[in-house]
């Protein structure tokens, strides 16, 4: 990485003759390779100089730089005044000085850089001009500011599972001074985008790339915290990910899950940065941490949030999650003008079974059910316990010839079954059930009305028969 010296910066500001303040094309041929962003201004601190690095680093066109007091360039207008009382005057006698100033981007967005900033004299020792070179940097203080707002984020009950993501990412970004954050999930080969910031607003959530052409390769072999701050000089310049994206700087740390790798949390940067310090390689980890517990969190939440739409002895929708899903077909058949039957099923004499078996034979009973109604229905089909020995089978597109079929086929298949309960005889199960269709206008309690009916007239006219 080539870095400017004392001597290419006297040769470029003094000129030939000695007595130039500042030779432009002579700049331009000793800065504009730099990966640094250099700077230099007049005495007056006009900005006569820039280089490419620093419209990359601040985002502004050359052009709209030139002739405007370096003031532009800082966060605080406090910091222009005390740099400038400091050492850009021309009274100063100060050499080269490394500090650290925090900026302002074209974009508003803030950053700490570390600063080499001199005076330029020509030959004749007359002050002739300022000059800065300028790299991001990051601070303990900048590490503490990031866990304070990680904190914040966790915390906030407001904000959803994918907020939450989305607000660390750019805790990340904005931290190590990068362009892309990246949660990714892996399996096997198989790199899956599963949340996203990209500056650039190129990438995608589920966006899916091959795990070896990405850096994360690397992150997964160690199995701990990675980075790369200028890939193009490194011993990785020759990987796929660099050959295919150009993208300079990494730092990516293992996501894990249920003591198992998840993926990894990742930030990357078409542009080269400071190198990554211990304290980069412990926020990243807390970061990655951070997002495991939000993933065990949604996933608990998830789970709870089934269990409660489950009843707990079959297995099958309770009351609640199938007056939902009904409701959702009925919604779905009124707009499609698709057929749409109920079967009301009530198992036959199952007070007999709990005073003869006990309620543990009873119970038995209900999920030996429960594992026929599984294995008869198809997947769009579903059926739920409302209470008891209630139960409700759903059949989208099906008309109400289609439903008896399906009901007498579901009531062959438990014919066939025997419960079996420690040493007493087996329980053999029979069932009634009542067919109506959806018509024109009904709501969810006039269609089940219409299937309570026919149930009803299934259990006088002697059970174990389905009903229209």
């Amino acid at each position: 990485m080539s870095t400017p010296n004392q001597k290419n910066i006297e040769i470029a500001l003094a000129g030939e003759s000695g007595q130039q303040a500042v030779s432009p094309v002579l700049l331009a041929e000793i800065f504009q390779s730099y990966e640094e962003a250099v700077v230099v201004a007049d005495v007056n601190r006009r900005i006569v100089y820039v280089n490419s690095a620093v419209e990359n680093l601040f985002g502004y066109n050359k052009e709209d730089l030139y002739g405007k007091e370096t003031k532009v360039l800082y966060a605080e207008e406090r910091d222009y005044a005390e740099q400038g009382n400091k050492r850009f005057n021309v009274d100063s006698r100060k050499g080269p000085e490394n500090y650290r100033i925090v900026y302002r981007r074209a974009d508003g967005r803030e950053f700490l850089g570390k600063t080499t900033g001199a005076v330029m004299r020509n030959m004749d020792d007359q002050v002739s001009g300022f000059m800065g070179v300028i790299r991001p940097a990051r601070s303990a203080e900048q590490s503490l500011d990031a866990l304070q707002k990680v904190n914040t984020i966790t915390a906030n009950v407001k904000l959803s599972h994918e907020e939450k993501l989305d607000a660390l990412l750019r805790v990340g970004l904005n931290h190590f001074g990068l362009e892309i954050g990246i949660v990714s999930h892996i399996e096997d080969s198989k790199y899956t985008v599963d949340s996203c910031v990209d500056y650039n607003e190129q990438l995608e959530p589920l966006t899916v790339f091959d795990l070896s052409g990405t850096y994360c390769v690397h992150t997964l072999t160690e199995g701990k915290p990675v980075g790369f701050h200028y890939v193009r000089e490194s011993e990785i310049k020759d990987h796929p990910c660099y050959q295919n994206f150009q993208l300079e700087s990494y730092i990516g740390c293992p996501i894990m899950f249920d003591d198992k790798v998840y993926g990894t949390l990742n930030f990357s940067s078409p542009s080269p940065v400071e190198p990554f310090n211990k304290d980069d390689y412990i926020l990243i980890e807390l970061l990655a941490d951070t997002v495991s517990y939000l993933l065990f969190k949604k996933l608990a939440e998830e789970e709870m949030a089934a269990l409660a739409r489950i009843d707990e002895l079959t297995g099958l929708p309770n009351r609640r999650a199938t007056w939902e899903r009904l409701t959702e077909n009925i919604e779905q058949a009124s707009r499609t003008g698709l057929p749409l039957s109920v079967l009301s099923i009530d198992i036959d004499h199952f007070k007999n079974i709990n005073d003869t078996w006990g309620h543990a034979g009873g119970d038995l009973a209900l999920v030996a059910f429960a594992r026929v109604a599984n294995q008869v229905g198809r997947k769009v089909d579903f059926c739920g316990r409302i209470g008891g020995e209630e139960f409700v089978f759903v059949l989208p597109g099906a008309d109400k010839a289609a439903a008896q079929e399906f009901g007498n086929r579901l009531r062959e298949r438990l014919a066939d079954v025997q419960v079996e309960v420690a040493d007493k005889e087996p329980i053999r199960l029979t069932l009634s059930a009542g067919i109506a269709k959806l018509e024109p206008g009904d709501t969810i309690e006039s269609l089940l009305a219409r299937a309570d009916d026919a149930m009803y007239q299934a259990k006088e006219q002697g059970r174990d028969r389905v009903c229209l």
